[in-house]
């Protein structure tokens, strides 16, 4: 696949009022569950960073695919499937949703920023005091 064909996005998303709800638990069924939503799709995560009030995504797209129904998509499912999960998130956070409205950032790299975008993400436990880094 020729690399002008895919489109690369670094997006960023916090729980409900940033709350640090994406604690070891939540964070390991979130990476499990993204391959899963992602399999057959015209999406690609590339790299995950989750530290306890955000997460990271590094993705590839097809070029007309719709970035903010992805993001829409992933917001809306994954909170389900969280709450449904873990029921007491719903009584700590106060919401039934997850994920803050509007709560998402996305930046549109280049392939020649992939690696300083990856490397940033895998860095984000330590960039936060929460580790080595370097995360999988």
């Amino acid at each position: 696949m020729a690399s002008d064909s895919r489109v690369y996005y670094h997006i960023t998303m916090q729980p409900h009022r940033r709350l640090p709800a994406l604690y070891d638990e939540v964070e390991n069924f979130l990476r499990e569950w993204i391959v899963n939503f992602t399999k057959g799709t015209e999406f690609n995560i590339l790299e995950v960073g989750v530290v306890p009030t955000h997460i990271h995504l590094l993705i590839d797209k097809a070029p007309w695919a719709d970035l903010l129904r992805f993001i829409n998509d992933f917001q809306a499912s994954s909170s389900e499937r969280i709450i449904e999960k873990f029921p007491e998130l719903m009584r700590d956070m106060k919401t039934n949703r997850f994920w803050t409205d509007g709560g998402f950032h996305y930046v549109k790299h280049d392939e020649a920023s992939l690696d300083t975008v990856r490397r940033y993400i895998r860095e984000q436990k330590k960039h936060h005091g929460l580790g080595r880094g370097l995360e999988g």
